[in-house]
């Protein structure tokens, strides 16, 4: 497993060049404005907590899924949500150049998280093969480890992106 981790964080760095570049080529200038005034309540910080964490979990579960296809699904999911980060800060770079520190307080997290659950995902679909093929008994063992480990990551990730989001929020309605 720690080989599928290696492979899943290289491809994860380039996808989010690839991004980065993708967003650059076009020269545009964007800028981050809030759809709302920022909200300093503990509660608002909360819902939005669960719910960058419901939207993380939905990731986990598409990388989970493609296990069924031997991984194929998982890894295209992954360079997808890596190309995205990368398009994302290359916009937030141009617009709002304050704001990337911030946003590298979570995402660091947030893709390891993402980085080990697709691991997961690969690893029980060749363990699903090597049972089937060679009649191997299976090892959840260290895809149950790396789950675990992925969603407290990713709650991690959440309290810290909703207090990010209020920042970023107050950074831009200056």
């Amino acid at each position: 497993m720690p080989v599928l981790v290696v492979f899943n964080a290289t491809l994860v760095a380039l996808a989010v060049c690839v991004g980065w570049h993708a967003s650059s080529v076009r020269n545009g200038q964007f800028e981050v404005r809030p759809d709302s005034p920022a909200h300093d309540t503990a509660g608002d910080v909360q819902r939005h907590a669960l719910h960058i964490l419901g939207g993380n979990l939905r990731v986990v579960a598409t990388l989970l899924a493609g296990a069924c296809t031997l991984g194929l699904l998982t890894l295209l999911n992954l360079l997808w949500n890596a190309f995205g980060l990368g398009f994302g800060l290359s916009t937030l770079a141009r617009g709002t150049p304050a704001a990337i520190p911030l946003a590298l307080r979570y995402v660091p997290l947030e893709f390891s998280a993402f980085v080990l659950a697709a691991s997961a995902a690969e690893h029980l679909s060749f363990m699903v093969l090597r049972c089937l093929a060679a009649g191997e008994s299976p090892r959840f063992r260290p895809a149950t480890i790396a789950l675990v480990m992925a969603a407290g990551m990713l709650v991690a990730a959440a309290i810290i992106e909703a207090d990010v989001a209020r920042l970023v929020a107050e950074l831009t309605a200056m």
